[in-house]
């Protein structure tokens, strides 16, 4: 688990943001994959990251400190069809701004739902990172939902279409906890 983490603050500003040199892990991926869940497991704070019913609750960048070591940044989930065309577009501009100004940024750790392969946000995404040279990492959410078969589609077609291996987690049973936590050790 990760040990002694705050809630900090949330902002869609850029010029709010942290001013230190702490640097950050940032959680993302599309609406409804997990992320505040994903936050709450590997701290073992169930009310630290704010989980919904609701796709698309997450609506500003929140930072979490990890024992005054390092940062955790949950980003609002993109894709979600239930929100305006101009709150998307201040969404994907929020995203932008972050990504491409904040200079804390360490690792970005992308969420994707395992019964849901890769979706064309998805791609989009994966593209915005390769495009842009950002390292990521991909995670693989909800093991605890899908069988063998579908735990092998997932990682098959992400061997396949972007030659990556990703690591499957389960907020639920913590399985490959262990392996999650090596990202931030790293």
């Amino acid at each position: 688990m990760l040990k002694n983490v705050t809630y900090v603050l949330t902002t869609h500003d850029i010029n709010l943001m942290p001013k230190d040199d702490l640097k950050e892990y940032v959680i993302i991926g599309r609406s409804n994959v997990g992320k505040s869940s994903f936050i709450n497991s590997i701290t073992n704070n169930k009310n630290l990251a704010k989980t919904s019913s609701k796709p698309g609750k997450t609506r500003a960048i929140s930072f979490f400190d990890v024992d005054g070591k390092y940062r955790l940044v949950d980003i609002p989930g993109y894709g979600y069809a239930k929100v305006s065309k101009d709150q998307k577009k201040m969404f994907a501009q929020m995203i932008d701004t972050y990504l491409s100004q904040r200079k804390n940024i360490a690792q970005i750790i992308l969420l994707l739902d395992i019964r849901r392969g890769i979706t064309p946000d998805d791609e989009i995404m994966i593209n915005y990172f390769f495009e842009n040279n950002i390292s990521f990492v991909i995670i693989g959410t909800k093991l605890d939902k899908v069988n063998q078969s579908e735990k092998h589609i997932f990682e098959k077609l992400l061997m396949d279409s972007l030659s990556l291996r990703p690591l499957l987690y389960s907020s639920i049973k913590k399985t490959n906890l262990d392996k999650v936590l090596n990202i931030f050790e790293n």
